[in-house]
């Protein structure tokens, strides 16, 4: 019998490719494995391959025909209690967490049977004691997973059938009682349900007859309803069609729909998107109002991996403002965001950051960012930067762009060209003892060039005016670029540093500044016209100026170190700095940059420079030569803590800094002493509340003439600044005429965190999860609006008042104050607020309310604004997965609605 055995065993090894790991061999389940015969073979051994000829392919070539074996690579099998080989059936049986792979397949099932003549596998799983069936089968292909009840597979045709399936397709699952999957991997299903809820009973789903999945392309069903928590609802639908490609694809956007009051109905976000790649896309979406009204917009996101990446949007609007078409204009607005951001690699940068448009975008077209909507600076800024191989030189070529869209004015710097040389030793080699200054010699070099255009017409002269600003268009743009203001400007900074008594710090310098430019001003007083007359002359015109100075500073610790208490140690950090700088007089007729010029028929005069409104300005009139001190302070303390049988203190630090600052100069005439400025930052509450001081004290004595009464009541205070010190009077050190005292807190139980280090965190994950850069922004912008669960509450609170008086007028407060916060009511509830006070008005700003409600797959944002100009509220109950986004209700009311 055993020889028999042998030769059967011998017999078929050629004609099967299977490879088995046994992890235990035990005796078999009384509950599930069968019982073995003769005929039934009962490997202990650790691995076996069998190899079988039915399994045949015909493979054809242009050439000839060739056959070829249908399993192409090893089949690997193992199971925890036993695997019996019945070669009279050709049947290997798996039992107790048995694992199969083939390729890109896996299985794993309680009880797995493969026969290797029919290349046919049967998985499912075995019930326990009370009848719980245990180890149902999971189904891997491809990456593809598939929870199942039972499963049928033929290795031979890559079908299968599968009864009581979940499978997932990216951020989608289907359950489906029976499904076929075909050779191309392509589901078909009966009474299926399609959802995003992750749960064995999800709480919604689109339930289906028949359902069709193609894998990492498109879903399509037949007849379909919406069930909600295993119910079905009214929404009854004859097809669906639900795309989820791995790979960006093109497709229509639809558009939202609604009411203004302003430009009436509409259909808004309408569109196209164009996939043109995995690394360009754009979106052309368009808007049209019953009024009259109509917009487009451009937006495309684009990255060139390990180069850059950047995104582009661009919106065009033709709104017509008025009710009947008679009163009526036209307002056509555009404005463009771009961003572009290098990745490391190789030394040339280029980098943009464009924000800018008609400066009556936002009051014609309102959008729902607050942020866009309250901004009046918007700035833009273009560069490109290198540097010059085998030398210290480098070089940045940039444009940049400043608005304010209250005022209209706009500043175009196009070009500014700057090159750059690092910082020089010429002497570091030198080895001299005791001459280690020399050593440290330095000096660098700078050249900044710019060509500035501007619709403040009224800025290159004495001074600019209110109407001084000019449209800026195509036909002004002639007369802006020919008034263009230009110049370059050198720079030479020589600086070196000793030790002085072995622990001060000495730092000598000196620089040179030369400013170039291709014209010059000439103020005359015309006799006829009666006022200063301004010639321009077109000429290359240069200006010269120098300065010397040297600094000395060191650092100073003092420690005590209380015998009682709580308190330990008590340490103070001095930073004592003194610095002399020396510059002469530039408004001397010697230089030829200042000239006195007559203003009017009285004869009065005024100093005028040839330089005035430039770009660079002139260099400064007066002598200079100053002393300038400060002296900053830390203070830190060293406490035991309560209840803390450890020997080591908490350190606490009582002042962050706390500093004094202010300059005499010497070759003044008068008022030498400059304001004493005073400034402090701590914190309080184990660092819950930061505390920012700041005060400036003017330490000459002010005398007061008179008071006067004007014709609207206004006390009109006539006062003189003399030059005689407060102290010399009797009165202190000074008077003082500016306070500004900061609070800020974020009552966070985790600990108190910087908005900052929240923004970026927020921002890389964004960024990480593929987020556009339209996302990234609104998140750097609105970092509250994300929700937390795991914060059980939060309150942000800041405070400022600014406290101003001159000599002996009423002082003037001004105070503001900033506040936010969110809190948890439940697991799942979140409320948060946004406000602020307006203390001159006694009003509150621009205050908004956003609750919060997370239903596991779905979710609930609300958002109310209750009054202000911006007054709004929105409602939006939606699909948290994005596959299903547009599975939404929402109700919204904004404040351009009103």
């Amino acid at each position: 019998m055993r020889r028999y055995i042998l030769i059967l065993f011998i017999f078929f090894i050629p004609f099967l490719s299977v490879s088995q790991e046994v992890d235990t061999v035990s005796q078999k389940n009384d509950n599930a494995s069968p019982v073995t015969t003769n005929d039934t073979i009962r490997t202990e051994v650790d691995s076996v391959q069998l190899l079988s000829d039915s399994a045949q392919a015909n493979v054809v070539d242009t050439t000839k025909t060739t056959r070829k074996g249908d399993i192409q690579t090893t089949v690997n099998y193992k199971a925890k209690d036993s695997v019996n080989f019945n070669l009279k059936t050709q049947d290997i049986i798996m039992y107790n967490t048995a694992h199969v792979d083939y390729g890109d397949i896996e299985l794993d099932a309680d009880k797995i049977k493969v026969n290797y003549e029919s290349k046919i596998l049967d998985a499912q799983g075995l019930a326990d004691t009370l009848g719980t069936v245990r180890g149902k089968p999971i189904f891997t292909d491809k990456g593809q997973v598939y929870q199942t009840e039972e499963i049928t597979y033929n290795f031979d045709t890559k079908k299968a059938i599968i009864k009581g399936v979940i499978t997932q397709q990216g951020e989608a699952f289907m359950h489906s009682e029976w499904i076929k999957k075909n050779e191309k991997d392509e589901l078909f299903g009966e009474h299926a349900l399609y959802t995003t809820c992750n749960l064995e009973h999800p709480h919604f789903g689109i339930s289906a007859n028949k359902i069709k999945m193609i894998p990492n392309d498109k879903i399509l069903i037949g007849p379909f309803n919406l069930e909600i928590s295993e119910i079905p609802t009214p929404l009854l639908l004859p097809f669906g069609l639900f795309p989820m490609p791995n790979t960006k694809t093109s497709g229509i956007l639809f558009p939202t729909y609604g009411e203004e009051n302003r430009r009436g109905f509409f259909l808004r976000d309408g569109g196209y998107y164009w996939a043109m790649s995995e690394y360009v896309d754009m979106a052309l979406r368009g808007e049209i109002y019953s009024k009259g009204s109509y917009g487009l917009s451009l937006a495309s996101n684009y990255k060139k991996r390990y180069s850059y990446n950047g995104n582009l949007n661009i919106r065009f609007n033709q709104q017509r403002i008025g009710e009947t078409e008679a009163d009526s204009a036209i307002a056509r607005d555009f404005w463009v965001q771009w961003s572009h951001r290098p990745e490391s690699k190789g030394t040339g940068r280029f980098s943009a950051s464009v924000n800018g448009g008609t400066s009556s975008f936002n009051s014609n077209n309102p959008t729902a960012d607050y942020q866009q909507q309250v901004n009046a600076n918007f700035t833009s800024n273009i560069s490109y930067s290198n540097v010059i191989q085998g030398t210290p030189f480098n070089y940045a070529v940039s444009a940049r762009h400043n608005q304010n869209v209250i005022t209209n004015e706009i500043d175009i710097l196009l070009p500014e060209v700057a090159l750059n040389m690092n910082r020089q030793y010429p002497f570091k080699q030198l080895n001299v003892k005791g001459l280690n200054w020399v050593q440290k010699l330095n000096y660098s070099y700078n050249f900044t060039s710019t060509n500035r255009i501007t619709n403040n017409i009224g800025r290159v002269g004495p001074e600019a005016t209110e109407d001084s600003i000019a449209p800026f268009n195509m036909e002004t743009l002639p007369y802006l670029l020919e008034r263009a203001n230009n110049g370059g400007r050198h720079k030479i900074p020589v600086s070196t540093s000793f030790n002085l008594l072995k622990f001060i710090t000495a730092s000598p310098n000196f620089s040179y500044e030369d400013i170039w430019y291709l014209k010059e001003l000439n103020h005359r007083y015309s006799d006829s016209l009666k006022t200063v007359v301004i010639d321009t002359i077109n000429q290359f015109s240069r200006a010269g100026s120098y300065s010397a100075g040297i600094g000395f500073t060191t650092r100073l610790y003092g420690t005590i170190y209380p015998s009682k208490g709580a308190v330990k140690a008590v340490r103070h950090i001095m930073t004592p700095s003194v610095n002399l700088s020396w510059r002469p007089d530039f408004g001397e007729e010697q230089y030829g940059i200042y000239k006195e010029v007559q203003t009017d028929s009285l004869g009065n005069t005024r100093i005028f420079s040839k330089y005035e409104g430039f770009v660079y300005g002139s260099p400064g009139r007066g002598k200079s030569g100053t002393i300038s001190l400060s002296l900053a302070n830390t203070i830190e303390m060293k406490v035991k803590k309560k209840n803390d049988t450890s020997d080591t203190p908490q350190k606490v630090k009582i002042f962050d800094n706390l500093s004094f600052s202010t300059s005499y100069n010497v070759i003044a005439d008068s008022f030498r002493l400059a304001p004493i400025n005073i400034n402090a930052r701590t914190n309080l509450f184990n660092g819950k509340l930061d505390v920012n001081l700041q005060t400036t004290i003017n330490p000459y004595l002010v005398i007061l003439d008179s008071v006067t009464t004007e014709a609207k009541g206004a006390m009109e205070y006539h006062q003189r600044r003399v030059d005689t010190y407060a102290w010399e009077a009797g009165q202190g050190i000074g008077k003082l005429t500016n306070a500004v005292l900061s609070l800020s807190t974020n009552l966070n139980p985790k600990g108190k965190k910087s908005d900052d280090a929240n923004r970026n965190s927020l921002e890389g994950r964004a960024r990480e999860a593929g987020a556009t850069e339209d996302q990234v922004q609104a998140i750097a912008n609105n970092p509250d609006m994300y929700v937390d669960f795991s914060v059980p509450w939060n309150l942000r609170v800041r405070y400022n008042i600014r406290w101003s008086r001159i000599g002996f007028e009423e002082p003037t407060i001004t105070q503001t104050a900033n506040f936010s916060g969110d809190v948890n009511f439940t697991e799942k509830w979140k409320v948060g607020f946004t406000s602020g006070y307006d203390f001159e008005k006694n009003d509150f700003t621009q205050t908004s309310f956003n609750i919060f409600r997370d239903l596991h797959c779905w979710q609930i944002n609300a958002n109310w604004t209750p009054f202000g100009r911006f007054q709004s509220f929105s409602v939006d109950i939606g699909v948290k997965a994005s596959i299903l986004q547009d599975l939404k209700l929402n109700r919204r009311r904004s404040w351009f609605d009103n």
